[in-house]
């Protein structure tokens, strides 16, 4: 090969010059050029030695000055000190404790006092340019049985070998600087590694880093120095990267994790995301002290730390225990965090993370020493002293007090959305006022997610789906929908269902019938047929027996019934499944070869076990019983059984669960290859369920998604990241306002409980005040008597549960402000009556008369399926997709501005839809047949293909968009003003100026005018808006390229565009500002 395409030419000297060029290092070539002895070049006394002593000594003598001479001899000692009894991992951790937090020594000072265990420090983190930083060439170093290996380049700081590099030739697989030479070295100078942080391998066009402890698959990119570039997969970007000086030291002192939890060492290296997301959060944080303390911002904006949304299976748990730790180390003042959860699954993950790391205690929840509450009394004892860390479920906040006015306690909420509504979210805020709050999230914000905005403020951090996979942080995912066709044969329906309800509603009370209405809303009948059910079993045996990499999977049914009758089905095809393959098998069907094949299959087979995991619940067993099923050899094995570990553990047969909402979320299993979805999921569930199969593992390449259930276009919802839609022709509308005033929301929730309180007094002669008012034994009376009074009839009945869902609606919008408090009382007795009433209607037997309704459903739906084939379904990459452009398209949209119903028209037209429902006024053929009509379109495979093509488009012209946005250096709201200002063939400084303008003209609206709540209504601040925009263009737009009239309709263009687009208070269709 031509020597300037070799590997010491075109890869190590590129490498060399970005390390002495651009970032400061000092560089040497020690190649047949090193002598040995204190006054070398290096100061290595031999080829064994990997710490430069000389350099170290130096270093730690001018950090910590004024020591005798024999207490940096001894801290020298004590870092090159050897153990033969502990492991490489070991010793490695080991030493990065001395380096990161300094080496503990013991000497007599000038006094001749003894002075014990004095810390010094090896590096200065505060300052990087105070260290030396050194990188080597071709450094000759000894190792076992005097065997000698030179590594390309070996980087010190302060004379500490941190940073070894491994080359490649830009031909070779990079997996050979892995394999041939890194293995190698651990090997055979294993001394070289005590005191490694990085390892980096490249071969010039690719380049990972990773740890001593790491396989190679465990080796990642560093593609981006900040978070808004597109990424570049380049050995300058890595070198650049974690090469800079005080980037290094960051990542050395912030981003090194061990965890000891699997009986071993193991090295965590931060990925690149995790280490520029934790930055971004922590700058925030110093960024909202800072304008707090200068009165720029409320206390209520400060506490708002922002939302960390880093996408499923992207390691979100340890970018909480980098962004905690950092928090710790950087800051001054104890800081407390408290992390909550609200699942007991997803707060013993985040436990065992924190644990496994040595964060926290490894101890049992429960025991005396545990940081994790057990209960809400616990909670308070554990708030009410100054640990590092707790744990919690939001449940434990069951209680109405003031805890503590530490301003020094952070909340983390996981999975943001779930855990921040409704009154513990609110006892929360009540017992800690002045701590601050942060959402950490695997899913992003919904357009309904305005209450976690509001809590959290806006995104702090933000990696998705597409660049996770982009990065190879996640496998991609794919997308097949498979399932049968549905037909309905049965033109009597109708009159064989009302015979049904005929026969049995007349001795049904209000509740059985209240029941009826809620089941017959739904496609539950459709979609729980026991042919469609029986021929997606068979289907589901067929493919995942059939898959390549097969690793685990995931059914997900409908209800907790479906999943056992899923479990037996399944269970049928597979006996048959296993009886066919035995029988080709001993037949001698098969060559040599294919019999080997085959007979490992039917093993892999055999061998599977196949089980069931849902929740339990009382009178399980006769629930289950009433549809013939038997629920207690499933409920034994969950019981019994450790079936979570069991599922994690790839080589236990445990292979296919069938769920129905356990182990949808919060619940890793890296060899989950295929999730089978039969059960509509939106928003966070559904892309939380997704996630299940987008782990790495050795062998996996891909997760697959396969729907039976027309998921695909709540899928397509969800990965849009489910902005606000646009209506064509509604762009003369103006938008809605993301968040309401605060006194409007007030006025609703007052004209609400008005309405409830109005309703029961006139209509059903009920005093909600003799609730509300009463205690004991006369509040239990009162109760009874209101439930009585909600019972006069049907009508009462559901007009005043339209009533209370108005109320409960409405009180939310406002959680968890503590204004809530004073309406709290009104709203929680309406809560009670409501509760009681709905667990009635769920608790209603109607169980006889639905069996017999199935059983007419069943008979009527005819499958038009053919045999399961490879080929059933077409895949689908969903990784080809950009959300992030679809976000921001969809949530700049312009939307229809919908005509605000009087409370009393939304009561009606809800009423009205819950008659519709009765049963006895349904068309069932008519019904049915539009159910089976949409789910058959959603089973379209040209539909389904045409959607996706159609979205890639879209997305592709939004990518020109914003790639001219990104030209301009303008943001998007600033591009929308220069866009509005400047003419066609205008001189490069006529635009420079006219960018000028765009900026400076929103910059200073928004500091004051804008800020008017509902500016554009109050005649005054709409003038002075007015008079600002015409003022700046009259005097800033250039002349004689705008005239008089270009002035004055530029003027009406940016002023009606500012009405439209802000919208007062600091809202703004581009956010809060």
């Amino acid at each position: 090969m031509a020597y300037e395409y070799s590997e010491d030419n075109l890869i190590e000297q590129t490498a060399i010059d970005l390390f002495y060029s651009r970032l400061g290092w000092d560089t040497v070539l020690a190649y047949n050029r090193e002598s040995f002895g204190e006054a070398s070049s290096l100061g290595r006394l031999n080829k064994k030695e990997v710490v430069l002593r000389r350099i170290f000594l130096e270093k730690i003598e001018a950090l910590n000055p004024g020591l005798p001479a024999k207490a940096y001899a001894e801290a020298y000692e004590k870092l090159i000190e050897e153990s033969s009894t502990k492991s490489l991992a070991e010793i490695n951790f080991d030493k990065h404790q001395l380096l990161r937090d300094g080496i503990p020594v013991d000497y007599v000072n000038a006094k001749g006092e003894t002075i014990k265990n004095k810390t010094l420090r090896v590096f200065d983190f505060e300052n990087p340019s105070a260290n030396n930083f050194l990188a080597v060439r071709q450094l000759w170093i000894q190792g076992k049985s005097k065997r000698e290996r030179r590594p390309d380049i070996i980087g010190f700081v302060n004379g500490i070998p941190l940073l070894f590099i491994e080359l490649k030739a830009a031909h070779r697989k990079l997996e050979n600087a892995y394999n041939d030479n890194f293995t190698d070295y651990k090997d055979v100078i294993p001394q070289l590694f005590y005191y490694n942080a990085f390892v980096v391998l490249s071969n010039g066009l690719e380049s990972r880093v990773g740890s001593v402890t790491g396989k190679y698959s465990h080796f990642h990119e560093w593609k981006r120095i900040t978070e808004e570039e597109d990424g570049i997969v380049a050995l300058d970007r890595m070198i650049v990267g974690i090469g800079d000086k005080q980037r290094f030291l960051d990542l050395f002192e912030n981003f090194i994790l061990f965890d000891h939890s699997m009986g071993k060492v193991v090295k965590l290296i931060a990925r690149n995301h995790q280490f520029i997301g934790v930055n971004k959060a922590i700058a925030n944080i110093q960024q909202q002290n800072q304008a707090y303390q200068q009165g720029q911002i409320s206390l209520e904006e400060k506490q708002k730390l922002g939302v960390f949304w880093h996408t499923q299976g992207s390691g979100k748990s340890y970018s909480m225990v980098f962004f905690c730790q950092k928090i710790h180390r950087k800051f001054t003042g104890s800081y407390t965090f408290l992390i909550v959860t609200d699942r007991n699954e997803l707060d013993t993950q985040i436990y065992g993370t924190f644990s496994g790391v040595g964060a926290v205690p490894q101890v049992k929840s429960g025991s005396k020493d545990s940081l994790k509450a057990n209960s809400g009394k616990h909670l308070k004892e554990l708030l009410g002293v100054e640990h590092r860390y707790l744990f919690t479920l939001i449940h434990k906040f069951n209680f109405d007090e003031l805890i503590t006015q530490r301003d020094n306690i952070i909340v983390i909420s996981d999975e943001a959305h779930r855990t921040q509504g409704g009154n513990l979210a609110m006892n929360l805020r009540n017992a800690l006022p002045n701590a601050s709050f942060m959402g950490f999230t695997g899913t992003p914000l919904f357009k309904d997610d305005e209450l976690t905005r509001r809590i959290f403020g806006d995104y702090v951090s933000r990696y998705d789906f597409k660049r996770s996979v982009d990065d190879g942080a996640t496998v991609p995912l794919y997308y097949e929908n498979r399932g049968e066709y549905l037909g309905l044969d049965n033109p009597t329906i109708n009159e064989q269902i009302r015979a049904a309800i005929d026969a049995e509603t007349e001795d049904h009370d209000s509740d059985q019938r209240s029941r009826i209405e809620q089941l017959f809303a739904r496609e539950y009948p459709i979609l729980t047929a026991k042919k469609r059910l029986n021929a997606i079993a068979k289907d589901v045996v067929w493919h995942f027996c059939n898959r390549g990499y097969k690793g685990k999977a995931m059914f997900i049914a409908l209800d907790k019934l479906t999943a056992v009758k899923m479990y037996d089905l399944i269970s049928q095809h597979w006996q048959s499944t296993v009886a066919q393959l035995e029988k080709e098998v001993a037949k001698g069907k098969y060559g040599d070869q294919e019999l080997l094949a085959k007979s490992r299959e039917l093993q892999w087979i055999k061998e599977t076990e196949i089980c069931v995991v849902v929740s339990s619940e009382q009178n399980e067993i006769q629930k289950f019983q009433q549809w013939d099923l038997d629920i207690e050899p499933h409920r034994e094995k969950m019981n019994t059984q450790n079936l979570e570990e069991r599922f994690k553990n790839e080589n236990d047969p445990f292979r296919l669960v069938i769920v129905c909402a356990m182990w949808i979320t919060g619940f890793d299993v890296p060899t989950l290859s295929t999730l089978y979805l039969d059960k509509p999921l939106k928003s966070h569930t559904l892309m939380q369920a997704i996630a299940r199969a987008n782990r790495t593992s050795e062998g996996k390449n891909n997760g697959l998604i396969v729907d039976y259930i027309e998921t695909y276009t709540a899928l397509l919802d969800a990965l849009a990241i489910y902005g606000t839609g646009g209506d064509e022709g509604a762009k003369d509308q103006k938008p809605e306002a993301p968040v309401q005033p605060k006194e409007e929301l007030i006025r609703e929730l007052e004209e609400a409980l008005s309405a409830t309180e109005d309703f029961l007094q006139d209509e059903v002669n009920f005093d909600l005040r003799e609730l509300i008012e009463s205690s004991g034994l006369e509040k239990l009376a009162a109760m009874e008597k209101g439930i009585n009074a909600i019972y006069t009839n049907d009508e009462t009945k559901r007009k005043f549960q339209v009533l209370a869902r108005m109320v409960f609606k409405k009180y939310k919008a406002l959680q968890p402000d503590k204004l809530l408090y004073q309406y709290a009382p009104r709203k929680d007795a309406i809560d009670v009556l409501y509760t009681a009433i709905e667990d009635n209607i769920e608790s209603a037997d109607v169980a006889e008369l639905m069996r017999k309704i199935q059983q007419i459903v069943d008979d009527s739906i005819a499958n038009m399926v053919a045999e399961p084939t490879q080929d059933h379904g077409k895949l689908i990459d969903l990784s080809g997709l950009n959300f992030a452009l679809l976000e921001q398209h969809f949530l700049k949209a312009p939307h229809k501005n919908t005509l605000v119903q009087s409370l009393k028209d939304k009561i009606e037209n809800r009423l009205q839809q819950m008659v519709e429902r009765n049963p006895l006024r349904v068309d069932f053929y008519q019904r049915y047949q539009e159910i089976i009509d949409a789910y058959n379109r959603g089973k379209d495979a040209v539909t389904i293909e045409e959607t996706f093509k159609k979205l890639i488009e879209f997305v592709n012209a939004l990518s020109n968009e914003e790639a001219d946005t990104k030209r301009e250096g303008l943001t998007e709201e600033q591009k929308a003003i220069f866009d509005l200002l400047r003419k066609p063939n205008l001189s490069e400084a006529d635009k420079k100026k006219i960018k000028e303008i765009a900026i400076e003209l929103l910059e200073d609206l928004k500091k004051e005018k804008l800020r008017v709540e509902q500016w554009s209504a109050k005649s005054v601040t709409a003038a002075a808006v007015f008079n600002t925009v015409s003022r700046t263009l009259f005097e800033s737009l250039p002349y004689p390229s705008y005239q008089s009239e270009d002035i004055d309709l530029r003027t009406n263009l940016v002023f009606e565009h500012l009405k439209q687009q802000y919208l007062g208070g600091g809202v703004s269709v581009y956010g809060g500002y």
